[in-house]
């Protein structure tokens, strides 16, 4: 994934602009909304690496020479920038939302984060995890982590994102809730498309 801050937001729009391109041509080229466009432009959102690449081509420009930059104040020592990202997670039942338009920027110490990788804030809604996550709690997503262990992750099940336990067993994946009074569910290759993991869980927050 790639932020798009402010100040890129701004570039981008103004080379677009010299280009002579709508936001309905380029949202067309890349194959995004054409409201993901604007707020590509207006800064304060994340693009999948694909999509920037595909947009840097259109407004042939190097990627590499785009340059990024935070419109919050300067990072603290001993602290690591995160984006909370405008969209709620179920622990329960819920439709599909697409993790992409930022809400607001968080400084975190860096020793409760992954120290490498895609880290993101979301909000969770539901109790089919609880006590380990209430409705309403935040949790810090690792996005594209892979399956690194047995742990709780932000998964897709169909139209569906719900963060949830996951154990390894042979032949498919349990997906664990720790309220019991819901039934795990299980999952094999042989599902195909149907399930999907988006990032590992590397914090909870809990609301107060």
């Amino acid at each position: 994934m790639q932020r798009i801050s402010v100040e890129l937001g701004k570039s981008l729009k103004s080379k677009a602009k010299l280009k002579g391109f709508t936001q309905a041509e380029i949202a067309n080229h890349i194959g995004v909304e054409q409201s993901t466009v604007s707020r590509i432009f207006n800064g304060k959102t994340q693009l999948g690496h694909q999509h920037f690449l595909l947009l840097c081509d259109l407004l042939e420009i190097s990627p590499h020479n785009m340059q990024v930059s935070d419109d919050v104040e300067e990072q603290k020592e001993g602290y690591r920038t995160i984006p909370e990202y405008n969209v709620r997670v179920s622990a329960g039942h819920g439709e599909f939302q697409g993790i992409e338009e930022v809400k607001q920027n968080l400084q975190m110490p860096k020793i409760f984060l992954p120290e490498n990788g895609q880290v993101g804030f979301v909000r969770v809604e539901g109790d089919s995890m609880t006590p380990t996550i209430a409705h309403g709690d935040y949790v810090a997503v690792e996005f594209d982590s892979g399956y690194t262990s047995d742990g709780l992750y932000l998964i897709r099940i169909d139209d569906a994102v719900f963060v949830k336990r996951l154990q390894r067993k042979f032949g498919g994946v349990r997906i664990i809730s720790d309220n019991q009074q819901y039934e795990e569910m299980n999952v094999s290759p042989d599902d195909g498309n149907d399930f999907g993991l988006i990032g590992r869980v590397a914090l909870v927050i809990r609301k107060t």
